[in-house]
């Protein structure tokens, strides 16, 4: 095998197993945090072997790592998840660690949960979710590990796909696993608030919030990307661009550059526009504005909707890193697209559009092209059919859906910042607003949620109190989002 092609394997899937958005569900038993056991939450990642710089499989890591403490002894649990590279997804099927350093013995780390997931050779199978790490000491910040990693073990298989004929263990790899106890909260020190620290980002209309949302977010910035304001699907799919550019989104009229728009262009010292859209959506007339006040301008479109988001999920993949994985949302039903704005943006993932039962030629066959290792679908069957759903070819197809839009919203939530303390909450009935919030999301490090201007719903206040969300951001005006959602989330 390939040196180098070994090492960035180990350096890119040191950890990784299936995917898992349920969270630490049901495996500690009260008896472990009885009789004055102490449970924390303490931020971990995963540090290359060698070098001081974190592991690129870090991005297996789920959340923080949940430590209980107790007689002197520890007892550790990690959640991961599946990471893909280079056309394959890679999946944790054994862990051993060292007693101190790496020249000491081991001991197998214990699998706390499994899920299914599609292997290597395209069948469900399980692999752990959670790992439980037993320690006899306490505020450990290094542990050392090896794995072993299915498609690592593949590699060094002679390329071997077939299980029976991956040798378990030929490519195992050495890491460190780093905990943070200086962020460390100790669970139930702090109650879920119904006093949380609230505050509104909105303008007078969809534009004025546009330039709002990005007054807030961005103290300057050399590129911003322009879209109209009345046809979201062009500014929705837009999101993952303007997060590689470190650009905010702004809205206009198809035919004149709205004052909103001018004015935050100026204040942010831009220098570029990247136009999300065709000349129907923004004029020629406003990009000659635009190149007359001295700005590069690129335009990014297509002949409708679909072929538009293709062409900016292509500019995407040109950019980002993540190029095998893509979401797919139905182009009519915006709440899908705003509410996987954050997952999007996180990840760089590009965002193509389909309708319900059906998925442009051209939109299908760049799909197939790219060698999907992951297709996320967003939204229930109604929104994208199960049989638009298997003709993209992917090595992995999930759904990410809940029983309302609303629902939806708060399960992409949960994959996108499964640790949230802060929340975006916007009207999932009108996506205007909201347009541009979804570039903001990393910045804040806050998923969006969709509430229906008025109420709450069960899986958000579920998610709020579990995760005792400290911080809601509310997105538009009292039209938009009332003060009475506050409320009805903490009631």
């Amino acid at each position: 095998m390939n040196k180098n092609f070994k090492t960035i394997m180990c350096a890119t899937m040191a950890v990784a197993s299936a995917t898992s958005v349920a969270g630490f569900a049901g495996n500690i038993s009260a008896d472990e945090v009885a009789n004055a056991a102490v449970e924390y939450s303490v931020p971990v990642y995963l540090k290359h072997a060698n070098e001081d710089k974190k592991s690129m499989g870090n991005k297996a890591i789920v959340g923080n790592a949940k430590v209980i403490e107790k007689d002197g002894k520890s007892t550790i649990y990690i959640q991961v998840k599946g990471l893909s590279f280079m056309g394959m997804f890679g999946h944790l099927w054994g862990m051993n660690v060292y007693e101190s350093g790496f020249d000491s013995s081991t001991k197998p780390a214990i699998v706390e949960k499994m899920v299914k997931d599609k292997g290597l050779d395209g069948k469900d199978r399980d692999f752990p979710s959670i790992i439980k790490i037993e320690r006899n000491a306490q505020k450990e910040d290094s542990i050392y590990i090896n794995v072993e990693v299915d498609a690592m073990d593949a590699i060094a298989s002679d390329g071997a796909r077939s299980y029976d004929k991956i040798k378990k263990g030929a490519g195992t790899q050495k890491a460190i696993i780093k905990l943070d106890y200086s962020k460390a909260k100790k669970v139930g020190e702090e109650k879920p608030s119904t006093n949380a620290q609230v505050s509104r980002i909105s303008g007078s209309n969809r534009f004025a919030t546009a330039a709002k949302i990005s007054e807030s977010t961005y103290q300057s910035a050399d590129t911003v990307v322009l879209a109209n304001g009345r046809k979201e699907a062009d500014a929705l799919a837009a999101a993952p661009l303007a997060a590689l550019n470190k650009a905010p989104i702004l809205l206009t009229e198809a035919n004149v550059l709205k004052t909103e728009a001018e004015n935050e262009i100026k204040r942010l010292g831009a220098k570029n526009v990247i136009i999300a859209g065709g000349n129907g959506s923004v004029s020629p007339q406003v990009e000659a504005k635009l190149v007359a006040m001295g700005l590069k301008v690129e335009r990014i479109a297509g002949s409708n909707r679909y072929s538009t988001s293709l062409a900016i999920a292509q500019k995407v993949r040109e950019k980002s890193t993540n190029k095998d994985q893509a979401i797919l949302v139905n182009g009519k039903q915006s709440a899908d697209a705003l509410a996987v704005s954050s997952l999007a943006v996180k990840d760089t993932t590009p965002i193509v559009l389909a309708e319900a039962n059906n998925i442009p030629a051209d939109t299908l066959k760049a799909l197939d092209s790219w060698s999907l290792a992951r297709l996320t679908v967003v939204g229930g069957t109604n929104s994208v059919s199960d049989s638009v759903k298997s003709s993209v070819k992917a090595k992995e197809s999930v759904r990410i859906a809940g029983k309302s839009r609303y629902a939806t919203s708060v399960a992409v939530a949960k994959v996108a910042y499964p640790e949230a303390k802060s929340l975006m909450v916007a009207n999932g009935k009108i996506a205007a607003d909201a347009l541009a919030a979804g570039v903001a999301t990393s910045n804040m490090n806050s998923p969006i949620v969709l509430v229906d201007g008025v109420n709450s719903n069960p899986e958000l206040n579920a998610f709020v109190k579990a995760n005792q969300i400290e911080k809601l951001i509310l997105v538009g005006g009292q039209t938009s989002v009332s003060d009475s959602v506050v409320k009805n989330i903490y009631k």
